[in-house]
């Protein structure tokens, strides 16, 4: 019996590790990546989340119901900032774009990057998903993706204890996809988290904490856009 406990664990021990997936490393983007002018490249977003409230190290469910309980005004408050700001980025990348000599195509639809197809690519920074039905669609050279993860504002807990202030939060990833070989041409990791100046416990309005995740937003706003004017 002890054996095969054991050999049990080994089993589902190694089961676990086959099914994880290592994170996607940064890829650079390369010199001069618009040098070749008048490529049509595809600019899309995925759904823009709402605003709203996150508290990493909560995740049990008694631990999370206490969180929420504790920062319920500022959850209330969190779901009012509006996201206008970052709804307008693909109008301004497509900006960037043109300036750069090239020829952007907006993509209008929000897309659903999980509900494509799985890709078989083995090449280097190979894309896990097929974009192929979006270079057909619109003629594609290349696709620039903005994928939005969160948005809003974040506070770290330990288990029922915090961690640590509130802070303005936007996350997710901004990547552009190479259809002569599938991918990754350039991919950033997207991680802005700002801090209120002075006191952020200023309920209901929250104003510290407000301008700290306006800030967010402009840093993110700047993360993406910045490289691609270089």
């Amino acid at each position: 019996m002890r054996f095969g406990f054991g050999l049990l664990l080994a089993i589902a021990a190694g089961w676990l590790a086959g099914c994880a997936t290592a994170p996607q490393a940064p890829v650079s983007m390369a010199y001069r990546p618009f040098a070749e002018p008048g490529l049509r490249i595809g600019v899309a977003m995925s759904k823009l989340p709402k605003a709203d409230t996150s508290f990493p190290g909560a995740e049990w469910p008694l631990c999370h119901a206490a969180a929420a309980l504790a920062n319920a005004k500022l959850t209330a408050h969190a779901r009012t900032l509006p996201t206008d700001d970052l709804a307008g980025l693909k109008d301004e990348i497509a900006a960037v774009l043109k300036l750069k000599g090239q020829v952007p195509v907006v993509i209008d639809e929000p897309i659903v990057v999980g509900q494509l197809p799985k890709a078989g690519s083995t090449v280097r920074n190979a894309v896990p998903r097929d974009y192929s039905s979006l270079q057909s669609k619109y003629q594609l050279d290349k696709l620039l993706v903005v994928e939005l993860t969160e948005v809003g504002i974040t506070r770290a807990y330990s288990s029922y204890i915090p961690a640590g202030e509130p802070k303005g939060v936007v996350s997710g990833m901004f990547y552009m996809v190479n259809f002569r070989d599938s991918s990754y041409e350039w991919y950033v990791p997207l991680v802005q988290q700002k801090s209120a100046q002075g006191n952020w416990d200023e309920a209901p309005a929250f104003p510290g904490l407000s301008n700290a995740y306006f800030q967010a937003i402009e840093a993110a706003r700047q993360a993406i856009l910045q490289p691609l004017a270089n």
